[in-house]
């Protein structure tokens, strides 16, 4: 892959360009981790999809691991909002 060479905004933005998105999957809304390595180099790196990691953990049944935990924290924020409600 080539070299590409980007500026970064008045805003701190930088554009990365169109080949390395479609190669790399870093499309709209996708979230990235950008790691300091040294003072003039970073990694970037794009966040597994949801769907990307449920394959990976579909023989070992995480998925269904997954969604019981993400239940059980859905009802904990419940009831800690319901409780700050409570309170008003």
């Amino acid at each position: 892959m080539n070299e590409h060479k980007t500026r970064i905004s008045s805003k701190g933005q930088i554009v990365i360009p169109k080949e390395i998105r479609e190669r790399y999957g870093f499309e709209k809304g996708v979230e990235v981790v950008i790691k300091p390595v040294s003072e003039t180099k970073l990694i970037i790196e794009r966040v597994p999809r949801l769907s990307e990691l449920f394959g990976v953990f579909k023989e070992a049944k995480m998925t269904e691991v997954l969604f019981k935990e993400r239940e059980r924290e859905s009802k904990i924020e419940e009831e800690r909002f319901r409780e700050l409600s409570e309170g008003f």
